[in-house]
């Protein structure tokens, strides 16, 4: 069965499965909003999505997918779609990383979804309180 890691940057980590629509995170889009749940490990299926316009945890701001023939390891993943979530954050948010009281954290392939042809890298925000959110942050400026 597939797989995706979910890492943290800057941040403490977060990952999700809990209360919500279970979405795998193979079917995940820019706009999509869910909740986390700490029992959760690293690697993940499904996230548990809800409506944006309700209190929520996380949500997905930019998607990509990476260039690389072979798995490049999972430090190097990370480090590579850390680094384009940062600069594609404020083309979303509205607002620079450096000044947003939001934070992220990608989720990227594991070594077997890569196998399997998997390059897809989405790019999450939160709270940097961790307080939930409620609407999308698209445009927020904060």
């Amino acid at each position: 069965m597939r797989t995706r890691v979910v890492l943290a940057l800057l941040a403490v980590s977060l990952v999700t499965v809990a209360c919500g629509d279970d979405t795998s995170v193979f079917d995940l889009a820019v706009g999509d909003c869910f909740n986390d749940d700490a029992a959760a490990a690293d690697v993940v299926q499904t996230v548990a999505t809800v409506r944006c316009s309700e209190p929520h945890d996380n949500e997905i701001f930019f998607e990509f997918s990476m260039t690389d023939a072979s798995f490049p390891g999972q430090e190097a993943t990370a480090t590579a779609a850390g680094a384009r979530c940062v600069a594609e954050f404020e083309g979303f948010v509205g607002l620079s990383y450096e000044e947003s009281d939001l934070d992220l954290f990608p989720i990227i392939p594991t070594v077997q979804s890569w196998a399997d042809g998997d390059r897809v890298v989405y790019c999450a925000l939160y709270g940097l309180d961790r307080s939930k959110l409620t609407g999308s942050m698209r445009g927020a400026a904060r």
